[in-house]
């Protein structure tokens, strides 16, 4: 399929599908003409970068999972840093939390 309706399905822009590829995240994109040509497993590794961005990754932290080639991901990986992330945004909620605290504290004192 061509970018245009990879955007329409995936959600992503077409310079975030070229970029992606320029990262090698989606291996050997096939050409048609000047056109590039995605397969169904390029769309749905799209899918998968999309919503590992929405959880926070970084391109860089997905280029080691996706696999050398990007042909298919690197799952004992990616679930490691699927925890990873889990476990830091954890900390995070316990650092605002106790941020929270002290802000209440301060306030009271103020009063």
């Amino acid at each position: 399929m061509y970018i245009g309706a990879v955007t329409k399905q995936t959600g992503a822009s077409a310079k975030a599908v070229r970029l992606y590829e320029t990262l090698g995240l989606l291996g050997l994109v096939e050409r048609k003409g000047t056109y590039r040509y995605y397969n169904a497993s390029q769309l749905n590794q799209i899918m998968l970068i999309c919503q590992a961005q929405q959880l926070g990754f970084r391109l860089a932290e997905l280029n080691k999972v996706l696999g050398p080639d990007a042909s298919a991901p690197d799952w004992p990986a990616l679930l490691q840093h699927l925890a990873d992330k889990q476990t830091a945004v954890q900390l995070e909620i316990m650092r605002l939390q106790q941020l929270e605290q002290q802000l209440k504290l301060a306030m009271q004192d103020i009063m």
